[in-house]
């Protein structure tokens, strides 16, 4: 994501700065939260979090894609991006800089109605972010030479956009649920609307929206509301009003009848969407609407899921939201399926929706969804920057940044609140549904046939029936102990947020795999949590939920187990049924066939995803049969073929009590968690067979060795985009060469770092770029991923490897070198504001052998990292003679040659695709980079705004 700004000269003649000094009405709202306006209409908004050690501050724009004109399309976007391009103070890359130096992440994206330009750092440094963000929302030249290559960037992002089968499906539904509101039209705009906008277009647009009375600033963390008022008021309160009024936007018309629309695509796995027209906002139905998501489609436990998915074997997954935006929005259905099961899927889901109107949901399953609503809203606010989120996004939407109000009409909601709102929105007639099919499938669907299913579901509805203390810990209030059986346990007591995470570590993952057990882990992580010896996957999932808890498996390189959420309130029935999953798991055949389904889906999704296919090309050809080049997904052979009992073998083999390590975090105190561990786990003594070591492996132990020449692969697939992957052999976990390798890495990274700043924004190259640096137990891999037009392929290699032999030849820059180290420091810091991060981090740490005091050390570590220190790893890891480099995307122009400073030896011929590519996709491994979009990113809400 990006920051984008006003111009100087723009500034100066339609904002002149006033004589008098500005003053502010100011008002607790709440406990620790702040809000203030003043004279001259900017809002100011402050959350206290004391003893967080981190803020973000963000400046939201009441612009967004809703009020550019008709041929303004994407121009907010556009603007988003030319943030970072300059201000009279600041170069091109200045912006993101000065923030990165200070070890902070920053970034903008742009929904319907706002834009939001957001920074988050050490909160020491708040107001620095508040002056940066200021100077570029205040101050950007929009220099007309950088506009014209970040308008390419843009259309690279718009081609991307179109390479993903989800959005592109999105953005569809979107268009036909609206014909007549700009909800409908992409935020990003089209090719066309990008490519015509001018700088005087970009000013004319800045000059009508950004005005004082359309910016919010809001901080939160540990700052002061006495400090935010006054530095806010330094720096924008003397900006004279615009007294510019929104335009009155369309009003959807009602629908009459069904809509239907089916995309064939260049896919393997089918995705489906259905809207109703609702409520906006502010409508008092939006809790309600709120509810009967939750009760539709969140969770494993939900209706849509549980009948779809588990009873009917429909769908692969399933899901339900209320895009509830300033006007009125949708309530949404997505699922995963394939696309001969799509009329009978959309039947089944329409009638579960339409079950909401006729049948009263019980009071017991009304409660738990409630619980499980206010729960989503505490685990938001453990992070400063979901704080700041929610308060921002209720100001716009609700004119009010508190959520009790909100969290206090979810608690109120009735069973014939549901039946009242179901019977509102869901209307058969004002059903929009589409599909995205494979290119060679056909479907007998169309409006027609759509109603008469619709009509069926009706029917089926209305007659339906119900069914010990660390003294040198990194986190303080450590506490580890040995159980007599072999557990290793670790509590961290942090009072701050009522929530409990619980992590189970054993080892095992992708390097206890063969080829002939590729997906075992990844099988058993899917499995495990689908019922008990005692209790069915249905019953199991139920407990859980009238917690508004969460129990999950997780799979890595190295490691898998289990993962836990609570309320701390259920911190004992909690841990009872993590016992109960870890303990006596069913491995129930049924379940497994409905899991097995969707593991060989995951796999065709790889297949849609161009980045992740590059990244199993790149790993099977580096890690030259060692387990790392193997796909932590699995192989289709291997899952096709698991029994029940050879998972539950595998699975024994490793999950032992003298290899587990338990990690607990949250809002408990140590003596009486581990007094709880030693009464549930107590008993479970190991067998007598020697316990498997961590990332053990049967028959592969040795690390690979670099490529003996160059390797070249080449995946031909008709699509808009080429993407690039070039990577060498890396370094290790344990291994000292991981520091400078970091900060390498990081160099090259971010938004300031070398390939953003020579690729993107000065040549305009691609849209997704960046290094990688993945560190194992045995070996790892370094290297560049980019995102480009096949027409730029020969351009970007060369950019590339000049790049990569300046860092063999030239020391990076003390201010490179610093900045690198405070990013790395700062994040690594960011990472563990949940409990979640925080077990798991210690797990991990205790897994490995790390050390508790690991935090520290690698503080330290990174510190002492020199100049001369990261070119020699650079010399000794980026080896231009052994490298491996996948191209995957439309069929590129012949080769360039080389770059003239180091010419590599010619590579081999190109190998085939394999009918089963096997790399390996990153686990939560500690301080390890993921490539991008492996694994594809979560496409729900993301969709409904779009960021840098």
């Amino acid at each position: 994501m990006k920051f984008k700004a006003l111009c100087q000269v723009f500034l100066i003649t339609l904002i002149a700065m006033t004589i008098a000094p500005a003053h502010s009405r100011a008002a607790q709202l709440a406990p620790d939260l702040f809000k203030s306006t003043l004279d001259n209409g900017l809002t100011v908004l402050v959350k206290e979090s004391p003893g967080i050690k981190a803020a973000s501050v963000q400046i939201w724009v009441k612009t967004g894609s809703v009020y550019e004109e008709a041929d303004e399309g994407g121009i907010t976007h556009l603007i988003e991006h030319m943030i970072f391009k300059g201000t009279p103070t600041r170069q091109t890359g200045g912006v993101a800089r000065a923030i990165e130096e200070v070890g902070g992440r920053i970034n903008a994206y742009t929904y319907y109605e706002y834009t939001v330009y957001h920074a988050t750092l050490s909160a020491r440094h708040w107001d620095l972010a508040l002056e940066v963000l200021t100077d570029a929302v205040l101050n950007s030249i929009y220099d007309p030479d950088e506009l014209e290559r970040e308008k390419k960037v843009v259309l690279e992002e718009i081609a991307m956009r179109e390479d993903r089968p989800r959005v592109k499906l999105f953005e569809e539904l979107m268009k036909k649920s609206y014909g007549t509101h700009p909800y409908g039209l992409p935020i990003i705009g089209t090719r066309e609307s990008v490519s015509s906008f001018t700088r005087e277009d970009i000013l004319r647009y800045v000059g009508k929206h950004y005005h004082p009375e359309n910016f919010t600033v809001v901080v939160t963390g540990d700052v002061r509301f006495s400090q935010v008022e006054a530095k806010a008021r330094e720096l924008l309160g003397g900006i004279a009003g615009g007294g510019y009024q929104h335009p009155e936007l369309p009003t959807e018309p009602v629908r009459r009848q069904v809509e239907f629309f089916t995309i064939n695509d260049d896919i393997k796995q089918a995705n489906l969407a259905m809207s109703f027209p609702t409520a906006a906002f502010k409508d008092p139905d939006t809790p309600v609407l709120d509810v009967v998501a939750g009760l539709l489609g969140h969770g494993e436990t939900s209706r849509l899921y549980h009948i779809l998915r588990n009873e009917k074997g429909l769908v692969y997954q399933i899901g339900a939201s209320s895009f509830t935006p300033r006007n009125p929005g949708l309530f949404e259905v997505f699922a995963t399926l394939d696309d001969e099961k799509s009329a009978k899927a959309i039947e089944a889901a329409l009638e579960e929706i339409f079950r909401l109107k006729y049948i009263p949901v019980g009071e017991e399953e009304l409660a738990k969804v409630k619980r499980n609503l206010e729960s989503e809203f505490v685990f938001g606010l453990e992070q400063v920057e979901g704080q700041a989120r929610i308060i921002g996004s209720f100001e716009f939407l609700a004119d009010d940044p508190r959520e009790d109000e909100y969290l206090s009409q979810v608690r109120a909601v009735t069973r014939e609140d549901v039946m009242r709102v179901a019977n509102t929105y869901f209307r058969k007639e004002r059903l929009t549904a589409g599909l995205i099919i494979p290119a060679d499938a056909s479907l007998a669907l169309d409006p027609e046939t759509l109603a008469g299913i619709s009509d069926r579901a009706e029917n089926l509805a209305r007659h339906g029936i119900p069914s010990s203390l660390v003294s040198n810990s990194f986190l303080p209030g450590v506490f580890r102990y040995h159980l007599p059986n072999g557990i290793r346990l670790l509590v961290r007591e942090d009072p701050r947020v009522e929530t409990v995470a619980f992590r189970a570590v054993f080892p095992g993952g992708l390097k206890s795999e063969t080829e002939a057990t590729n997906g075992a882990f990844a099988f058993i992580s899917e499995l495990l949590p689908k019922g008990t010896t005692d209790l069915s996957y249905r019953e199991l999932s139920l407990k859980i939920a009238d917690m508004a808890g969460s129990i999950n498996g997780f799979n890595g390189k190295n490691t898998f187990g289990l993962k836990g959420d609570f309320l701390a309130r259920f911190l004992e029935p909690g841990l009872e049924l993590f016992r109960e999953v870890i303990r006596k798991p069913a491995f129930n055949p049924e379940e497994a066939e409905k899991v097995r389904p969707e593991l060989l889906a995951i796999l065709k999704q790889q297949q849609d995803s161009l980045p992740s296919v590059a990244f199993l090309h790149f790993n099977q050809a580096l890690f030259q049969g060692h387990p790392y080049g193997l796909n932590t997904a699995g192989s289709e052979a291997a899952i096709t073929g698991f029994t029940v009992e050879a998972l539950r073998k595998i699975y024994e083999k490793h999950a032992r009590p003298d290899q587990m390590v338990l990690a607990v975090a949250g809002a408990v105190k140590a003596d009486a968690v581990r007094d709880l561990v030693e009464k549930l786990f107590g008993n479970w003594q190991p067998k007598d067979s020697a316990p498997a070591s961590v990332g053990s492996v049967e028959e592969i132990k040795l690390p690979p060795e670099p490529p003996i020449r160059p390797d070249l692969v080449k995946v031909v697939r008709e699509k808009e985009q080429l993407h690039i992957v070039i990577g060498f052999l890396g370094t290790t976990m344990s291994g000292t060469d991981r520091y400078p390798l970091e900060v390498l890495d990081t160099v090259l990274s971010g938004q300031s770092g070398r390939l953003f700043t020579e690729l993107r924004d000065k040549k305009s190259l691609a849209y997704s770029l960046s290094s990688f640096n993945l560190l194992g137990t045995d070996t790892g891999s370094f290297g560049i991923y980019i995102g480009t037009s096949p027409a730029n392929k020969d351009q970007v290699v060369e950019e590339i490897w000049k790049e990569l032999y300046k860092t063999r030849q030239e020391p990076v820059s003390e201010a490179e070198l610093v900045k690198a180290k405070n990013m790395l420091i700062s994040q690594y810091e960011l990472s563990l504001q949940t409990h979640g991060a925080q077990a798991m981090d210690l797990g991990l740490n205790e897994t490995y052998r790390m050390g508790l005091d690991f935090g520290t050390r690698y503080i330290e570590a990174i510190e002492e990292v020199t100049a001369e220190q990261v070119m020699a790893v650079a010399r000794k890891y980026i080896l231009p003679d052994h490298y491996v480099m996948v191209t995957v995307g439309a069929e590129p122009p012949p080769p360039v040659d080389k770059p003239e400073k180091e010419q590599t030896p010619a590579v081999t011929p190109e190998i085939p695709s394999p009918a089963t590519p096997t790399p390996n996709l990153a686990p939560p491994d500690i301080s390890v980079s993921v490539p991008p979009d492996l694994p594809p990113e979560e496409e729900g809400e993301q969709e409904k705004q779009t960021e840098n």
